[in-house]
């Protein structure tokens, strides 16, 4: 496995062994234990993570870890940090269901708190069943950033001249690690294609998304991502094609195009997405391949799909429906087989009473996929706002002291749950960057709270989003008395769904005493049970 060749902060994360103390430990932060290439790199570890189970009625985990912790204190300094993971559990230590839940859960905190830090993954000590389940998270790509998998061994276990530490170099080839690796082409500093952490979905709206992708994700049929400016379509277009074999191996950046350019030039769509051939037109001095030949094998990301023109949109058909296209000022049909992934923050209804060909929306949009806004995302807003601030400090061009306290601050983190958010990630994104300027001028922390939740827009006090009144227009007539209880029932089982069935947290969501709450929604059921 590959090692970055600059020098990162160094955590090891361990279980702790139950009969050998801390001698795996030891070993595996000693520099000498390493192999002889690796010892500029083997810098002395700055942190190091305990994984123990802590049973009921069972107290040798606490006495392995007091004992782990005194073999590793005698051999280190007291400024090497010792910090336990605890384990609370009644199930089996060699339970992999149970072992994988906790495992990954500890591996999310140590990268929570040390973002740029190479993780060391410690095979070694622990059951067979905990060191199957940490090559698999090492593995697959579980957690983003820098991590290396290593063994220790006893000295009276290793051959003469081998070392005591052994980097592990096994690696699976997944989705997870496909989507680390590539993003579309034409991704944006808002959005460059991984926003969004799969595996730590926490709303029940972002869970129900990414099920769906996973559904979609092995067929060759194409589909269309719908949402608000800023909520992440760039990254789950990524994350699709990561899921699907529609893609090349080679390719990082793989081929998208934001059709916004099209909009003032048609014929400039038709040349990037068809190609065309030398001396087509004034300045084609050779041949170009267009974005669908190019996508060949692989997935293909239209963003902005609405500003595509129309003439180009019924070109499009044919290369959808397999019958091919032609380069501008070609003769010959060429074919490619690729998946087409669309996105717009235009509403359906205008997609289809303005926007797009009858025929051609009903060829892009088999599968649509409503983009959930970071307001229905409240559980995930957290790790949303960890990431979008450690992505704006990498990116201002400065070194910030003492942003990574506000990563995780309550009274921060509570502001921008209970705002509407209409700008999402850019919301995000403007807030980490107000705070930002405020810490680099110097301002105190509740300056630097001010000036960060300053930078969120004014919530509106009448609507708080805009209605689509095309689709409105096109659901007519309907009986308003039958739709809006019809509605209304929805609102109380999406308040019911959130909280888990807890009907006073879901009276709070819907304002309501809860007695109010219940009373209405056995109305509400009762006049669905009688249609």
């Amino acid at each position: 496995m590959s090692r970055p060749a600059r020098k990162l902060p160094q955590v090891l994360l361990s279980w702790i062994s139950m009969n050998h103390g801390g001698a795996p430990i030891v070993t595996a932060l000693r520099p000498a234990s390493w192999p002889r290439s690796l010892w500029p790199l083997s810098q002395r570890f700055d942190c190091v993570y305990l994984c123990w189970r802590n049973a009921p009625d069972n107290d040798s985990g606490q006495k392995a870890l007091e004992r782990t912790r005194q073999d590793i204190e005698k051999v280190f300094p007291k400024d090497l940090k010792i910090i336990d993971i605890q384990w609370d559990t009644n199930a089996s230590p060699t339970d992999h269901d149970a072992i994988y839940d906790f495992a990954l859960k500890a591996l999310w905190q140590v990268r929570t708190k040390h973002p740029e830090a190479l993780i060391t993954l410690h095979l070694s000590p622990g059951t067979p069943a905990s060191h199957a389940v940490w090559l698999a998270l090492g593995s697959t790509g579980a957690v983003e950033g820098p991590l290396q998998l290593i063994q220790t061994r006893k000295e009276d276990q290793a051959q003469k001249y081998e070392s005591l530490v052994q980097v592990t170099t096994f690696k699976l080839d997944t989705w997870l690690q496909r989507y680390r690796r590539t993003q579309p082409g034409h991704a944006g500093i808002d959005d460059a294609g991984h926003n969004i952490e799969p595996l730590r979905a926490q709303s029940p709206a972002l869970q129900e998304a990414m099920k769906l992708l996973q559904r979609w994700a092995p067929l060759r049929v194409p589909v269309l991502l719908l949402g608000e400016r800023g909520t992440g379509k760039t990254t789950l277009a990524n994350l699709l094609r990561a899921m699907s074999q529609f893609q090349k191996d080679d390719v990082k950046d793989w081929p998208s195009v934001v059709c916004g350019q099209f909009r003032v030039n048609p014929q400039l769509a038709q040349a990037k997405l068809f190609g065309y051939e030398k001396g087509a037109f004034t300045g084609a001095v050779e041949l170009h391949k267009g974005l669908l030949e190019q996508a060949n094998g692989d997935s293909l990301f239209f963003d902005e799909i609405a500003d595509l023109d129309r003439d180009t949109q019924r070109m499009l058909m044919a290369a959808l429906e397999g019958r091919g296209f032609q380069r501008i000022g070609g003769t010959q049909t060429q074919h490619s087989n690729f998946r087409l992934i669309c996105a717009t923050n235009c509403s359906l209804g205008r997609l289809q009473a303005e926007l797009l060909d009858p025929d051609f929306f009903d060829r892009v949009g088999t599968f649509i996929l409503r983009v959930p806004a970071l307001r229905e995302c409240i559980e995930d807003i957290p790790h949303f706002w960890a990431k979008t601030l450690e992505s704006a400090v990498k990116s201002v061009g400065i070194s910030v002291e003492g942003w990574r306290q506000y990563s995780d601050h309550p009274a921060l983190l509570r502001q921008l749950q209970k705002h509407t958010l209409p700008g999402n990630f850019r919301d995000l994104q403007r807030v980490a960057f107000h705070l930002l300027a405020a810490l680099a001028a110097g301002c105190d922390q509740d300056e630097v709270l001010n000036q960060a939740t300053s930078a969120l827009p004014e919530q509106s006090s009448s609507i708080e989003h805009e209605i689509d009144l095309t689709s409105l227009t096109l659901q007519l007539p309907v009986n308003i008395r039958v739709r809006l209880a019809t509605q209304e029932l929805a609102w109380f089982r999406a308040a019911l769904q959130r909280t888990g069935n807890s009907k006073t947290e879901a009276a709070k969501l819907l304002g309501l005493p809860r007695k109010t709450f219940e009373n209405r929604l056995e109305t509400l059921l009762d006049k669905e049970s009688d249609k």
